[in-house]
């Protein structure tokens, strides 16, 4: 029995225009976050996140949006109708590669752990960077924690006010 993960029809999607959407962020001095191909409220939506140091403004996202659609009309292999949305990570940027870990060590985290056998759990404090493949930690009680990154489901920067 293999133990492979099996990629999803959307996870597919996702992965064919990635390559793509990256192309066209670099052309505007971006890069990208990441995509996801996703079924909300009844329609398909191809969320494309650009980032960039110092940030990105309206222009960009519509310049790629202008430039990644006219780039999937011609590739076509999107069949079912769907909803382009290209943004900014915004403050509350979801951290997804080691780069990540390491880039925003020192701010104010929140993660979301897997569901477990007593449920998920949400974790606040001050990340602290990674050691091998395992996120630190500490906690708003000044514990420090080292969480394998294979238990977090979402970790997101806290807007600090």
């Amino acid at each position: 029995m293999s133990t492979e993960q099996q990629t999803t029809p959307s996870e597919a999607i996702a992965q064919q225009v990635a390559p793509l959407a990256a192309r066209v962020a670099e052309r505007v001095g971006c890069k990208l976050a990441y995509v996801r191909y996703l079924f909300e409220q009844s329609n398909w939506i191809l969320r494309v996140v650009i980032d960039r140091d110092g940030g990105v403004n309206v222009e960009h996202c519509a310049k790629v949006s202008r430039q990644l659609s006219a780039l999937l009309d011609v590739e076509d292999f999107i069949e079912a109708a769907y909803t382009l949305e290209v943004s900014s990570p915004g403050l509350d940027k979801e951290l997804l590669v080691a780069a990540d870990f390491k880039k925003y060590a020192g701010q104010a985290i929140r993660i979301e752990t897997v569901e477990g056998p007593e449920g998920s759990a949400t974790l606040r404090g001050k990340l602290r960077g990674l050691n091998g493949g395992n996120v630190l930690l500490e906690d708003e009680g000044g514990d420090r924690l080292e969480l394998p990154r294979s238990t977090i489901a979402e970790a997101r920067l806290e807007v600090e006010i």
